[in-house]
């Protein structure tokens, strides 16, 4: 199984609107991987400069940073759940805890975290009601826009951990699968994460954009436009 750092243009995005976040977060980064099934795995972490983090929920999923292009691109993200929904439809959940099929599904599923697990042993991440789908869609292969999660077990902390990027911490927060391994259209994506400092109450912000995908000629100079406005506000 092999693993490649998605950054470049990643790291780009995620820049330019490291203006208006917390001074103790440094972005979004992503992790791309061929799963054993044949399946794109793309892995999107929070970073932070600190060690002292504990992160409580991810808020605003697509929606429109200022300075930033419109969020472009499809997710494509395939689910590999358990069971049927009410109507009989096959179960796709972007719920860790959903899936009751190994370690294998897991790999191929696509979910949300705030604690940094895929596990299917006791899910501590809930969806917002704001991850809602229109009115009889059983399309799963998206999150909705302005759509968050955020931590069920709060007496739990979710710390950060060690491997961040230039030597800082990170967490797991949203493991996106597509089929297949060949070149996947380029998406981009805003997110916004909410975490505090142990032992105190404030909550901190930050906000930033991530890709996933194989970008065209076209859309990575979209990418270096957006970076170049982020470096001329600061």
């Amino acid at each position: 199984m092999k693993t490649f750092a998605v950054l470049g243009a990643t790291a780009l995005i995620a820049s330019s609107a490291s203006a208006q976040s917390a001074p103790q977060w440094s972005g979004f980064s992503v992790e791309r991987t061929i799963t054993a099934a044949g399946n794109t795995q793309y892995k999107v972490y929070g970073n932070w400069n600190a060690s002292n983090i504990v992160m409580l929920n991810a808020l605003d999923f697509g929606k429109n940073i200022a300075g930033q292009p419109a969020q472009f691109g499809t997710m494509n993200a395939i689910h590999q759940d358990a069971g049927e929904d009410p109507d009989g439809n096959p179960l796709a959940s972007w719920s860790a805890g959903v899936n009751l099929l190994g370690s294998v599904a897991r790999d191929n599923d696509s979910w949300v975290t705030v604690s940094g697990s895929g596990t299917s042993g006791g899910n501590d991440t809930a969806l917002d009601p704001s991850f809602s789908y229109p009115a009889g869609s059983t399309d799963r292969s998206f999150v909705p826009a302005n759509a968050g999660w955020y931590d069920a077990t709060p007496g739990t902390a979710n710390p950060v951990l060690a491997g961040g990027t230039q030597g800082g911490f990170r967490m797991l927060l949203m493991q996106i699968v597509r089929a297949g391994s060949g070149d996947d259209p380029l998406a981009l994506f805003h997110c916004a994460t909410g975490f505090k400092l142990a032992n105190t109450t404030q909550a901190l912000f930050g906000f930033g954009s991530f890709t996933i995908g194989v970008p065209t000629p076209g859309a990575l100079a979209l990418l270096g436009l957006a970076g170049a406005f982020g470096r001329r506000r600061r």
